[in-house]
């Protein structure tokens, strides 16, 4: 049986080029991406959603704080603080796409968040948002990623150079040109006893030249059992999924 696939292109936030191709069974997508940075005096994880991803920032997290926007060429910046200044965040916004970072506890003072926005570059386009440090010399970007979920799977991928090391440690098995490792997932007793024998009781990790990425299968939990299209899909997924990561 053919395969039909969908080829998606991403931009992680250090600048690299993902191509990705997965089944058209698979369906639409929403990206998430991670990346952190480290310098003389500065270290900062950021998140990075699509547009309108941190929509629940105000209403949920931070309901009744404090709230300040300020705008700058081609995206805004939007201050968030708890009422009881125990949490703070600050999110870039773009036309595309959103990145965030936490404080642990109040906002920091204005010329503290102004060295944080001038030691940080981003660029937005419609295949995701650019977070990079603007003294690349003086400081290091690391731990980047690109997520793609949906309701049925999470799939997320990263450049082979960084990820290498967190491969495990015996031999995996051989699919086009790809290694692929098969590990259980860390599920409660119930969890586990339900989808046992089943692809969703494992991640599978997928290391090339280029990339190393994952892809794990989502299910209902309140679902009685597991038909045997949802093996189809998965055997699908795992025959036609591509990563090629160019920095």
């Amino acid at each position: 049986m053919t395969i039909m696939l969908s080829r998606f292109t991403r931009a992680a936030a250090d600048a690299a080029r993902l191509t990705i191709e997965l089944p058209d069974s698979v369906g639409a997508l929403e990206w998430h991406g991670l990346t952190k940075m480290a310098g003389p005096g500065f270290a900062h994880a950021f998140t990075l959603v699509q547009k309108g991803g941190n929509s629940a920032l105000p209403t949920h997290i931070f309901p009744g704080g404090r709230v300040e926007t300020f705008r700058r060429h081609g995206y805004d910046l939007t201050l968030y603080e708890s009422i009881d200044r125990t949490n703070s965040c600050l999110v870039w916004v773009g036309p595309y796409n959103e990145a965030k970072t936490w404080f642990a506890g109040p906002a920091p003072r204005r010329s503290v968040l102004n060295a944080l926005v001038a030691a940080v570059e981003f660029t937005d386009s419609p295949e995701g948002a650019m977070l990079r440090p603007r003294v690349r010399a003086a400081t290091q970007q690391f731990a980047t990623k690109v997520i793609g979920r949906n309701d049925r799977l999470i799939v997320m991928a990263s450049d082979a150079r960084a990820a290498r090391e967190t491969l495990p440690e015996f031999r995996g098995a051989s699919r086009g040109d790809a290694e692929v490792w098969k590990i259980p997932l860390d599920l409660d007793p119930e969890q586990k006893d339900r989808v046992e024998g089943t692809p969703y009781e494992h991640k599978y990790i997928y290391a090339n030249s280029t990339a190393v990425f994952t892809v794990q299968f989502t299910f209902d939990p309140e679902a009685g059992s597991f038909r045997a299209a949802d093996e189809g899909f998965v055997e699908d997924v795992l025959a036609g999924f591509k990563v090629a990561w160019a920095a």
